[in-house]
């Protein structure tokens, strides 16, 4: 019987899993290096401004540039997923959360600061580290985390909000007129680490915790929609960066709520699609966070390289940046997650035969 019980439990958690959330997680990531890689390409060293292959790369730049607004709705779905079904404490909470992404963070800061030192960025000071720690400001990357750690910490708050109304969409509307305003109006050195610039997209993840159902079938509904919204609002999105209009900051906010929709969507028709490519998929997605802290490292010492080689066309160095960049990277990443999975299975292994 107990054999009976166990199965019927793991079939329960596969039933509420849900798979789609690694294949965004998936898209997101690969989204994010492309997005870095390009824009080397649209500096001072990069192709010419209005010329054919210029536009062409804003293009592919900006239809990818959702990355930070996902990756804090997925943040948002699978802080509060679990709380579905048992009480939310706090403090255990926050202290799992901040953990998990608190500890990897320092690790790599600290790998930043001895390589920008070795390789003549930076001098060594104590005051310098802790306050680029602080500021999320030791690679251009890093700010991410002082957003999802804010996040984190305000974020129950909200779950509570939603949770306990029965005008969530109202509440979600509140929140996005808020966020896109606090983007487009607080402004200073460091706003882009601020919460409030990005927290209809935590509190959209919450809502989905709590209406699974319904959203679901809302992306359903509207497929072809979200699918054409995305393509138009992309090239809108493109348009206002090239010509630096005043309207960017709300144009990228509707290109970022449509692409969570339109990403969403794709993650369910992988999840149908690309079933038996689930565990390459989910060694991905167990990754991503070391994928995202890593690669900006990787593409500056291949930038270095192009540089000392005296390889000048843009075209060139792109081609080495996404043939290096990414299967180092990736690579990389999953064989650590991999091996790490291996140590905790091992074990758990050992654990369970100690007690038998």
């Amino acid at each position: 019987m107990s054999s009976i019980s166990n199965a019927d439990t793991i079939n329960k958690e596969k039933k509420d899993k849900l798979f789609e959330l690694d294949y965004m997680r998936f898209i997101a990531c690969l989204a994010v290096m492309i997005v870095h890689i390009t824009a080397t390409a649209m500096d001072t060293n990069g192709y010419i401004r209005g010329s054919l292959p210029y536009v062409v790369i804003l293009a592919v730049n900006r239809s990818f540039k959702f990355t930070t607004p996902i990756f804090i709705f997925l943040s948002g779905v699978t802080s509060f997923y679990s709380y579905r079904k048992k009480e939310f404490k706090y403090f255990p909470f926050i202290v799992r959360r901040l953990e998990k992404v608190l500890v990897a963070y320092l690790v790599w800061c600290a790998v930043y600061y001895a390589a920008y030192i070795k390789l003549g960025y930076y001098s060594f000071d104590i005051r310098f580290f802790i306050d680029r720690i602080l500021l999320g400001d030791m690679s251009y990357h890093l700010y991410f985390v002082i957003i999802i750690t804010q996040m984190y910490i305000i974020g129950p708050v909200f779950y509570k909000m939603l949770k306990g109304s029965d005008r969530k969409i109202t509440i979600l509307i509140v929140a996005a007129i808020i966020t896109a305003l606090c983007a487009e109006y607080i402004r200073f050195k460091y706003s882009d680490r601020l919460f409030l610039k990005y927290m209809f997209f935590y509190m959209l993840g919450i809502f989905v915790t709590l209406e699974y159902d319904k959203y679901i079938s809302w992306i359903n509904k509207n497929k072809f929609a979200i699918s054409a919204g995305y393509v138009i609002i992309s090239a809108v999105y493109a348009m206002v960066s090239y010509y630096d209009h005043v309207t960017y900051i709300y144009v990228w906010f509707v290109f970022s709520i449509f692409s969570v929709f339109f990403v969403y969507y794709i993650g369910l028709l992988m999840k149908k699609s690309l079933s038996k490519l689930y565990s390459f998929i989910k060694l991905f997605g167990q990754s991503s966070y070391y994928i995202y802290l890593m690669h900006p490292l990787v593409l500056t010492l291949m930038i270095m390289y192009t540089n000392n080689n005296g390889i000048l066309s843009v075209t060139k160095r792109l081609i080495i940046y996404f043939s290096t960049v990414i299967p180092i990277t990736v690579a990389a990443c999953l064989a650590f997650t991999a091996l790490r999975n291996k140590i905790k299975k091992n074990k758990k292994a050992a654990l369970t035969a100690s007690s038998n």
